[in-house]
């Protein structure tokens, strides 16, 4: 059985790695701001302060060698990053977990695989489906902390594997995150009634968290001898966050004429965003070949099946992301 740690195990995406890793692995997560979800499983919780690295040690002296670690501790938030670009590269740039590593190996002989989460905002946005041999000139400070991230990880840790994601989605998270997810955002907003505006010219690659569970199991299951490490891992369609509504309407039966269509020049934001960071994730289907990832209009019809699995007399639109 192996040991697999994950870094950020208490926010939406590690929360959903953590409780499928339990099944077959020995898993340790951290956590920081918020007290550790309790999964119900043999998982260990161990607090961390990732700027400082204090509480790192007790990780792996705890888990003692550890096979696989993956790090999706981030501070994702494009304004939060802008606004205090030092703090989120203290967070997002993980220099004391190398640290650690570095130790770890020292004293066990044995380097761990790093699977690290980086974004797709480290494109600029200037042209549709980037490739990963493509320049990056992130717009941004969030994409400036997370490819210095890439660049520090390649530096200095040879066994790692880089996934460049695209926004994630799905249902709420096993322990509610207090953020507000995008669906989540998009159902509120249209159940309400209320007039909400998306933009029309702002293109991802949307990307289902079940998904990204099953890309990272697999590379923990079985890395193999990897020709490339770093991937993007972007959804199978290309979709303005306009188009991400639409579907979310058509498909949860919400009303769609509470829907505005909006230019991205048209609203002043805290951070610049980039106009089309739609990925071309070939490499990492050559990869994963028995990993298909899975269209929006087909992961909202999976939530809702969740959910109505487990709802019995309550209005569904309202349940599927755990409100």
């Amino acid at each position: 059985m192996k040991t697999v740690l994950v870094l950020g195990g208490s926010g939406y995406l590690g929360q959903f790695l953590v409780q499928s890793l339990t099944r077959s692995c020995r898993v340790g997560f951290t956590h920081h701001s918020t007290s550790p979800p309790d999964f119900g499983g043999s998982e260990q919780a161990f607090w961390l302060d990732l700027p400082t690295g204090e509480g790192m040690q007790q990780c792996f002296d705890h888990l003692g060698p550890v096979d696989v670690v993956i790090n999706c501790a981030a501070i994702s938030s494009p304004a939060a990053c802008e606004k205090e670009e030092q703090t989120a590269r203290a967070v997002n740039v993980p220099t004391k977990l190398l640290d650690a590593l570095d130790l770890h190996r020292a004293a066990h002989a044995k380097e761990p695989l790093l699977v690290h989460l980086s974004t797709d905002q480290v494109y600029d946005g200037s042209k549709a489906y980037w490739k990963e041999s493509d320049v990056c000139r992130p717009v941004n400070a969030y994409g400036r902390t997370k490819l210095e991230a890439e660049q520090l990880i390649q530096d200095r840790w040879a066994n790692h594997i880089i996934l460049r994601s695209s926004v994630i989605f799905g249902p709420q998270s096993p322990v509610p995150v207090s953020r507000v997810l995008f669906l989540q955002f998009i159902a509120n907003g249209l159940r309400q009634g209320k007039p909400t505006t998306f933009f029309e010219d702002e293109f991802r690659c949307p990307i289902y968290v079940k998904d990204i569970v099953r890309v990272v199991t697999a590379f923990v299951e079985e890395p193999g001898n990897l020709q490339h490490r770093l991937f993007n891992m972007g959804g199978p369609e290309r979709l303005s966050r306009l188009a991400m509504a639409q579907k979310t309407a058509n498909i949860w039966d919400l009303d769609k004429t509470c829907i505005r269509s909006a230019l991205s020049a048209s609203v002043k934001r805290e951070a610049v965003s980039p106009a089309d960071i739609s990925m071309d994730s070939t490499r990492l289907a050559l990869r994963l070949p028995l990993v298909k990832l899975t269209s929006l209009d087909n992961a909202l019809l999976d939530i809702e099946h969740g959910v109505a699995s487990r709802q019995q007399g309550v209005n569904s639109s309202e349940e599927r992301l755990g409100q």
